[in-house]
């Protein structure tokens, strides 16, 4: 294992980090780390997406297609339905002639463009890059495994067996991540993907993964159950109980929380569901490349964000105080709300019997806990600006802000997608 291993000699080092926030020579870059392709299931060129995403301000860009690095020759057969928007897209932006296209055994085939030429053709230093991730895919006994990776440089094979377990699978990416890390000593931020997502992973198993980065607490994909389902906790919940497990009984410092659009979908119209836009992270770094955003995202020193843009976050470890103020928008209102777990929370819990789906696969349920002050609400303030002082009672405290604009979009009871930004979880050094 890395550097978890020693975790808490580390702790020191890992608060410190978030002193980033108060340097004036850092900037705040917006990224996006869950990207689909044609080099996989999304439904638009590599090129097309990357430049949807430079067009929109962001700063960074990660691909991520299923168990592919966008390498080498590729051609892909496209729908009927998919060919003429993704050609008449790339030929108004790039001219005729920029996709190349073939018949093979009668079928017309369009060239995918490797990420080396994507490169060429957007990157911009300082402005834009790309980096290149994957998302690693098993689905042991129909459930659904998925992790990313970013900052990788070759290729990474996961076993794809379904006689194992979820946490057998996990274990199986935690291995394959960290030993490319240590071959290539390039920092790889990695995530465990949508966690409810057919209701796969659940906060003790995100728990017991020692290396883990970063967990996704919102995932504007489909079916990916953000606020859970009124049996099954909502992924802010299960991402406390993971953090609470972690600090209070296994000595390990809490995973972070990443926000991404994990799209597939470029035709659909913007900010609508599966479409690109509406979930991202805002990285705190001394500059734009792959190394400073996986190193800063490791370090925790970026929040999450559906919309909502923050002028100030800092952590002060001294004085013990988290400082959020909102680059508030013009008629709304905002609402700061501190959330953390007691140090001395009860770990006492009900196991959950297993819910059996329509198939008869009994899906594993994040246990209840009982105490209530794990993953409390520990002050709220109305305003854009908001100041906690840690008492010394906190195992960690992070916050979230509410704002009153409409959802971008809604497709079921627990799915609205609202405006809100998360921080991650600071003062768990435990002085």
């Amino acid at each position: 294992m890395r550097r978890f291993s020693t975790a808490f000699a580390l702790v020191s080092v890992l608060i410190a980090s978030f002193s980033l926030f108060a340097e004036e020579s850092d900037r705040w870059f917006r990224g996006n780390t869950h990207t689909h392709t044609l080099w996989s299931d999304g439904d638009d060129l590599p090129e097309s997406v990357a430049d949807w995403y430079k067009r929109h301000g962001y700063h960074f860009l990660v691909l991520s297609d299923h168990n592919i690095l966008s390498r080498g020759e590729r051609w892909k057969e496209l729908r009927a339905d998919e060919a003429l928007p993704v050609l008449k897209k790339a030929e108004q932006r790039w001219g005729k002639g920029h996709v190349k296209t073939r018949v093979a055994d009668g079928k017309k085939q369009v060239r995918l463009m490797p990420l080396s030429e994507v490169r060429e053709l957007l990157e911009e230093p300082g402005k834009f890059i790309m980096i290149e991730g994957v998302e690693l895919s098993s689905n042991p006994s129909g459930f659904a495994v998925h992790s990313n990776p970013l900052n990788v440089s070759e290729h990474l094979e996961v076993h794809r067996k379904t006689n194992r377990s979820v946490v057998e699978d996990l274990t199986d990416h935690e291995r394959v991540v960290h030993a490319h890390e240590e071959k290539t000593g390039n920092p790889v931020f990695w995530q465990v993907n949508h966690p409810n997502f057919k209701f796969s992973v659940t906060g003790e198993m995100l728990a017991g993964i020692e290396g883990l980065d970063g967990v996704e607490i919102m995932n504007s994909s489909s079916k990916c159950f953000n606020l859970g389902d009124g049996r099954r906790p909502s992924l802010e919940r299960i991402w406390d109980i993971a953090n609470t497990l972690r600090l209070k009984r296994d000595a390990l410092p809490p995973i972070y929380g990443t926000a991404t659009d994990d799209t597939h979908d470029y035709h659909i119209g913007d900010y609508v569901m599966n479409s690109p836009g509406t979930s991202w992270v805002m990285v705190n770094a001394p500059e734009l490349t792959p190394n400073a955003i996986a190193k800063a995202m490791q370090q925790g020193a970026f929040y999450s964000t559906t919309g909502v843009i923050l002028k100030k976050l800092e952590f002060d470890s001294t004085r013990r105080t988290l400082t959020v103020v909102v680059d508030e928008k013009k008629g709304l209102n905002y609402r700061i709300e501190f959330i953390g777990t007691h140090k001395n929370a009860s770990l006492k819990h009900e196991d959950v019997e297993a819910i059996v789906d329509e198939k008869g696969l009994p899906h594993p349920v994040t246990a209840n806990y009982v105490d209530e002050r794990i993953g409390m609400s520990l002050k709220i303030i109305d305003g854009a600006k908001a100041v906690y002082r840690m008492t010394g009672d906190e195992l960690y405290v992070r916050a979230v802000v509410h704002c009153d604009a409409p959802p971008y979009f809604k497709y079921d009871a627990y799915s609205d997608l609202v405006q809100k930004a998360w921080t991650q979880p600071v003062g768990w050094d435990g002085n």
